[in-house]
């Protein structure tokens, strides 16, 4: 049996408790966040010990792996230090602010010789692995050209979100499921250019990327968190190929959190066939992502399916996006490895 701590207990911990209550492998011991009013709720929720010093859990709660679901600007910091102690570690996406952070957290957990992945969650999204397995298979063909969108009202998950050095908003926090996404599907990335618009927050909170691929293949991103109030947490996909066109949409409530309710469609076209409309299979990404962690820690490998060189070329996209947004010119990538 794994016994997990969290770090952090904002909105993105319930979905990963909840994904620990659904594997039967795994068990929720502790957990851990300066707020004590929020850990104290949680942990009743998920009857786990509760800390609100982190070097405290890790000293004496008897637990195996961490999930760090704090903001942004602090991954680097906590990952390190989970490290050091020889947890493994299940990071909450983005993996940081900034490449050079990325590269110095990569550096440690390989140093420390622990199993490592970024929860880059829409790789195991029902309706995305679709569309990954309709493209490697041929299906589609040659992709003339893929869009993907996510967009909601402004988020109430702290002030930090909206600090430029600390979560910089749409463009980072956002941006960052649609560039994996694109990478995980298409390859390398070869430029990236970005138009996008800052709102009250100072952040750029609505964004449109183009994005070139070193295979030819060309794709536009946006993310945004600019819709009005009541909106929607929405997410968008089509890819118009050669043989096929695919589409996919999936709408929850006002936030992530919020999926009870939600619906989603793929629906595939293919020239002289009728439509194929269904709905995807209906599971629970996070909890998918969890059992494949686990079995990356029980195999004692690094996750081949989200691997640490994509974790930091990914990074370098988002980096160069908002380079972009700035200059509002195209940026191109330089070959990173970790």
């Amino acid at each position: 049996m794994h016994k997990i701590g969290i770090i952090g207990t904002g909105l993105i911990a319930y979905s990963h408790a909840e994904a620990i209550k659904s594997t039967q492998n795994a068990t929720l011991v502790a957990a851990a966040d300066i707020d004590k009013d929020k850990v104290t709720m949680f942990s009743e929720k998920y009857n786990c010990r509760y800390y609100t010093d982190v070097k405290e859990m890790l000293e004496s709660a008897e637990i195996e792996i961490v999930i760090i679901c704090l903001p942004t600007y602090l991954h680097e910091e906590y990952v390190s230090l989970c490290a050091t102690y020889g947890k493994h570690i299940l990071c909450e996406k983005p993996v940081e602010m900034t490449v050079d952070a990325t590269k110095r957290m990569l550096a440690n957990v390989k140093q420390a010789n622990v199993i490592f992945m970024v929860g880059q969650v829409v790789r195991f999204w029902s309706g995305y692995t679709e569309i990954k397995e309709l493209y490697e298979s041929g299906e589609l063909g040659n992709v003339y050209m893929a869009f993907a969108s996510r967009c909601s009202s402004l988020p109430d998950w702290g002030n930090w979100l909206f600090d430029p050095e600390k979560g910089a908003g749409a463009i980072q926090d956002m941006h960052v499921h649609d560039v994996d996404f694109l990478r995980y599907v298409f390859g390398e990335m070869d430029y990236v250019y970005c138009h996008a618009n800052k709102d009250e927050t100072g952040c750029w909170n609505h964004a449109m990327s183009s994005i070139g691929f070193k295979n030819g293949a060309k794709a536009v991103a946006e993310a945004s968190f600019t819709m009005s109030d009541s909106y929607p947490f929405t997410m968008f996909f089509k890819a118009a190929g050669t043989k096929a066109t695919v589409e996919f949409y999936y709408k929850a409530g006002e936030n992530i959190g919020l999926r009870d309710s939600s619906s989603s469609e793929i629906r595939i076209y293919q020239h002289g066939k009728k439509p194929v409309i269904k709905t995807p299979e209906n599971y629970d990404a996070y909890a998918k992502e969890m059992e494949y962690f686990l079995s990356c820690v029980e195999k004692g490998i690094q996750p081949e399916m989200v691997p640490h060189h994509e974790n930091l070329e990914v990074m370098e996209a988002i980096e160069s996006i908002r380079l972009s947004a700035d200059t509002e010119e195209v940026v191109y990538l330089q070959p990173q490895r970790q």
